[in-house]
C-alpha cells in the first residue's frame, strides 16, 4: 500500500506577498511542483492549494495554505486528518531569518524559533515531531519589515539554485529518511569553506 506524503510550504497569499522573503515556502513548493509537472487547485476542505501526485510508490500531497501566515495551522491540521498523514510523514518548509542566505537547516522535534507559522502547527496538532526544513533568509535588526520584503537583486539571482537545493533536500527526506537530508541540509557556510579548501 502507498504511503502518503504531506509536504507543507508556508507564506502568504496575495500578489503583494508573492515575491517576500516569508514567502519562500511557496517558492520552494513551486518548484517541486514544476519538476514533477503538477498542479496547483485550491482545496477548500484542506484551506490551501493542493498539488498532489504518485511519485516512487509514494502518493505525495504539496499544500499552501492560503490562511496567511499566522493561521497556518488550521490548513496543515485539516490536510493531516483528510489525508490520515503520519507524523513522520509530515514536512514544513518555512523561512528562517536566524540562518544565513543560502543556508538550510532540517530538524524535528524542535521549536519554533519563534515563527508563527510553525507555532500555529505546532498549537494545531498539539506535538513538535514533524520534520521542518528552515531555509535561510538572511537576517535584518527590523525583522517584520524585513521577512516582508523582497530578496534582493543580488540575492534572487542564487535564489533558482536554493530552489533546487531546497528540492533535493526534500527528495532525501521522502525516499533516504530524515538522516541522510540532515546530513545535506545542515551544513554551515564555515564547514563549505573548509570543505572546497580540502578540495584545492
Amino acid at each position: 500500500m502507498e504511503e502518503n506524503y504531506l509536504i507543507v510550504g508556508l507564506g502568504n497569499p496575495g500578489k503583494e506577498y508573492e515575491k517576500t522573503r516569508h514567502n519562500v515556502g511557496f517558492m520552494v513548493l513551486d518548484a517541486l511542483c514544476a519538476h514533477y509537472q503538477m498542479e496547483f487547485r485550491l482545496k477548500e476542505k484542506v484551506q490551501g492549494w493542493v498539488a498532489t501526485k504518485e511519485i516512487n510508490g509514494k502518493r505525495v500531497f504539496l499544500l499552501k495554505p492560503k490562511t496567511y501566515m499566522n493561521l497556518s495551522g488550521e490548513s496543515v491540521r485539516s490536510a493531516v486528518d483528510f489525508w490520515k498523514i503520519g507524523i513522520s510523514n509530515l514536512l514544513v518548509v518555512a523561512d528562517d531569518a536566524e540562518i544565513l542566505f543560502e543556508e538550510f537547516r532540517l530538524k524535528r522535534d524542535s521549536g519554533s524559533g519563534g515563527h508563527n507559522g510553525l507555532k500555529s502547527i505546532e498549537s494545531s496538532l498539539g506535538t513538535n515531531a514533524y520534520a521542518r526544513l528552515r531555509v535561510g533568509i538572511g537576517k535584518n535588526q527590523d525583522l517584520s519589515d524585513h521577512v516582508l520584503t523582497p530578496f534582493t537583486e543580488e540575492e534572487s539571482k542564487k535564489l533558482r539554485e536554493i530552489l533546487e537545493k531546497a528540492r533535493g533536500i526534500i527528495e532525501l527526506w521522502m525516499f533516504e529518511g530524515i538522516y541522510k537530508a540532515m546530513n545535506c541540509a545542515n551544513i554551515r557556510a564555515k564547514e563549505k569553506l573548509l570543505k572546497r579548501e580540502d578540495l584545492e
